[in-house]
């Protein structure tokens, strides 16, 4: 999967706008190419505003033109987002630090609200033997290859599962993993 590095302010002003990551996240959980006006339905703003965000999304290279149609005489675009992993550059300290501490704080927040969400309105009772979400937290031990090693299962396993499919439905995510403070063992 390709990795696109937001390294200028002008990249990481285009993508940590609100409206172009609610833009995405809506792409993303329909899983099909959209019409502008079918986000604009969704997101309740003006889809001359999403063609907007939609061309931003394009000149970051994150979202393309899939296909034409005609619809009732008119040509419709249908959009859909690239299979490409975004990276913000969250260890580099420089003027744009506190904008990428400010964006992942923000995806941490909608990710964590929406899970709260969907706790309040199910329970393993109500879900049955069909799987729910949850939060895994604690601590592991690993060598610099294992900790490799688990990186490139998770970014394979996700990469593998990034287009919906039959009988598939959307899950939100995020995972945080990094060395924790201490001395290695011997």
């Amino acid at each position: 999967m390709e990795t696109i590095v937001l390294s200028g302010k002008r990249e990481l002003d285009i993508y940590m706008n609100p409206q172009r990551q609610n833009l995405i996240r809506c792409m993303q959980i329909a899983g099909a190419p959209m019409t502008p006006k079918q986000i604009s339905d969704r997101l309740g703003i003006s889809a001359s505003s999403v063609q907007h965000h939609i061309g931003q999304l394009i000149e970051l290279g994150l979202v393309e033109l899939d296909h034409t149609e005609q619809i009732h005489g008119i040509t419709a675009s249908f959009y859909r987002v690239l299979p490409k992993t975004v990276q913000i550059g969250s260890l580099v300290n420089d003027d744009l630090k506190h904008q990428r501490l400010a964006l992942m704080q923000a995806s941490i927040t909608s990710i964590f609200s929406g899970f709260t969400t969907y706790c309040a309105e199910h329970s393993e009772a109500t879900l049955g033997s069909e799987q729910f979400g949850d939060m895994l937290t604690g601590i592991t031990h690993l060598s610099p290859t294992e900790a490799t090693e688990l990186y490139g299962l998770i970014r394979a396993f996700l990469a593998a599962h990034e287009e919906g499919a039959e009988g598939t439905v959307p899950w939100e995510y995020a995972l945080i993993a990094y060395p924790a403070a201490g001395k290695p063992h011997a």
